[in-house]
């Protein structure tokens, strides 16, 4: 499956100039209830801000006036509308990040696919394998029947 497929688009995929403040992002957060506003100049993703950095920016004393483009992490990472579902799984462990941005071919915004979202994604391709864990417990070759490596 590729991320194409399952990411948020649309009115589900929230985004914000480098100059939105960072209290006018936390109430996008609040009011959207989601978990990232994905910075973008015109049409290409440059930052990401996430209720974690909001968290952290007011624990420190930032102030809410505080524009995006000044507080957001440094490096996002992006991934293309075809990447398939097992390299972003692996891409989002690597890099511990919980949120990817999705560009199309030109560079600009496409949508945002989560870690929760490739979580489902994961489990609902599980249930559709013609076998579960319990079929395959069941009918496992027992150890002392399993070919030993020479």
């Amino acid at each position: 499956m590729r991320v194409k497929d399952y990411m948020a688009t649309g009115a589900h995929a929230h985004t914000a100039s480098p100059t939105t403040s960072l209290g006018d992002i936390a109430k996008q957060l609040t009011k959207h209830n989601c978990s990232s506003i994905v910075i973008l100049e015109g049409q290409k993703p440059v930052g990401i801000i996430t209720k974690t950095d909001i968290t952290r920016a007011f624990a420190e004393g930032v102030s809410a006036d505080v524009d995006a483009e000044s507080f957001m992490p440094d490096g996002l990472t992006c991934v293309s509308e075809d990447t398939n579902t097992d390299d972003i799984a692996d891409l989002i462990q690597r890099e511990f990040v919980h949120h990817l941005v999705v560009v199309n071919t030109d560079g600009n915004f496409s949508g945002i696919a989560s870690s929760w979202d490739v979580a489902r994604e994961v489990s609902l391709d599980a249930k559709a394998f013609p076998y579960n864990r319990e079929l395959w417990t069941k009918t496992k070759a027992k150890p002392e029947e399993t070919p030993q490596m020479q």
